[in-house]
């Protein structure tokens, strides 16, 4: 997980990181393969300064791929 978020480029400033390394793990225990909506959802607890979300997104989903679910 910590690796995509690296490899998508979506750490910055680090203050939304280990929330969202959270967020997205425990979204992917349960969904394996979320679609961009859901992955949305799951995340909005989580507020991010730097990005916009976007890259938070892929690197999510790029995760989800990485753990052979793969993201809709």
């Amino acid at each position: 997980m910590q690796q995509a978020f690296y490899d998508a480029g979506s750490v910055q400033c680090g203050y939304c990181i280990p929330g969202m390394v959270l967020s997205a793990k425990a979204l992917l225990d349960k969904n394996p393969a979320p679609s961009s909506d859901e992955i949305r959802k799951a995340l909005s607890g989580n507020l991010c300064r730097c990005t916009g979300y976007t890259k938070i997104e892929e690197a999510v989903k790029l995760a989800a791929e990485r753990l052979g679910g793969g993201a809709r």
